[in-house]
């Protein structure tokens, strides 16, 4: 079997970051022999002509290289409203058992962050290659059940496969020992959708009683100049850019608490399962799929998504914490994180595709 990796984001030298996971799936398929290919869309350029342009040779590319597939290949697209157009095309000239795909779908391909016709026609798009797909992969069981529930796909058509899952040989605890120089951390998008403006809000506050605390951010995003100019107005905030999954790897032991404050609905979340395997507990907003991995103790600092108060309360919380609830609270992160090691998600990923392209 050989699978063809579909993707419009993928790490470059300009944007290291950008759909890291589809790399480690790739590279993971590679390691433990299977034949790939890989279609990705040309990144690197801003300017909007450009930009249609690679567009539409991604889209020719995979096109007529589905128009060429054997029965023994598969097509397996990630972030389905971005990556599809050029193997819908295709499908109207080649039946299901003569063009095999897989679809993996993610956030906002099922679930669109507002109303726009934009938003819509993605979503339509998604909503093709889904039904066009043998197989379709959701990061979670929330995601398995929007899936469902309004895309009308049966549950037998779902395998639900936590994105690649996180690196044991990168994120791990072996830095546990490590001193801790930030007090609270956040990684991710700087959009008003992650709850990046809460986290500050909630900082500023317990700053003005607990001068000692300090903030890490990590990141980039739409709403980076407006982060920058409120952080610039409270002391004890450090913040950095995008990092690869190597720097990260460095900077999450240096965190006592990951905050991951998103109200959007989470399809995973693997910036929290990234800290928790390198021993760090989360403060998480308890929104989409994060039920999922924050439970038990872990659930004793979270908090309903968009809840300032609630937020304040966990945070204040956790720098009380002794040392001893914050050890067990450590082992237990590096626990439930061992279970979506990528080494065991990938191979059950493998595992699943050769069952369904016989």
């Amino acid at each position: 079997m050989k699978v063809n990796f579909v993707s419009n984001l993928y790490p470059s030298d300009d944007f290291p970051y950008k759909g890291t996971f589809v790399k480690n799936i790739y590279e993971g398929f590679n390691s433990i022999g299977c034949k790939t290919h890989l279609i990705k869309l040309k990144d690197g350029n801003v300017n909007s002509f450009f930009k249609l342009i690679n567009y539409l040779s991604f889209y020719l590319e995979m096109f007529f290289a589905a128009l060429k597939a054997n029965e023994r290949e598969v097509f397996y697209v990630h972030y389905a409203s971005h990556s599809s157009l050029g193997l819908l095309i295709a499908s109207l000239f080649k039946s299901k058992k003569k063009l095999r795909i897989i679809t993996n779908v993610h956030g906002s391909d099922v679930l669109p962050s507002n109303q726009s016709l934009f938003s819509k026609i993605k979503v339509l798009l998604s909503q093709k290659i889904v039904e066009r797909s043998e197989l379709v992969v959701a990061p979670s069981y929330f995601f398995q059940s929007i899936l469902i529930k309004e895309f009308k796909v049966k549950e037998k058509k779902i395998l639900v496969s936590p994105s690649g899952g996180v690196d044991a040989s990168i994120f791990n605890s072996s830095c546990l020992e490590k001193e801790k120089k930030y007090t609270f951390g956040y990684v991710g998008r700087l959009e008003e959708s992650k709850g990046i403006f809460d986290l500050l809000e909630a900082y500023k506050h317990l700053y003005v009683q607990n001068p000692d605390i300090n903030l890490l951010i990590i990141g980039s995003g739409s709403m980076e100049s407006r982060v920058q100019s409120f952080a610039n107005e409270i002391d004890g905030v450090t913040m950095l850019g995008g990092k690869t999954q190597k720097e990260l790897s460095e900077f999450y032991p240096l965190i006592k608490f990951l905050v991951f404050p998103s109200k959007a609905r989470e399809s995973l979340g693997l910036i929290p399962i990234e800290a928790m395997m390198c021993g760090v507990p989360v403060i998480c907003s308890m929104t989409g799929a994060t039920s999922e991995y924050i439970h038990s103790g872990m659930q004793s600092i979270s908090f309903l998504p968009g809840d300032q108060e609630g937020l304040n309360s966990v945070m204040l919380e956790s720098i009380s914490m002794l040392s001893d609830e914050y050890i067990e609270l450590s082992n237990l992160a590096v626990a439930t994180a061992n279970n979506y090691s990528s080494e065991k998600v990938i191979s059950n990923l493998l595992t699943s595709f050769t069952s369904t392209i016989k």
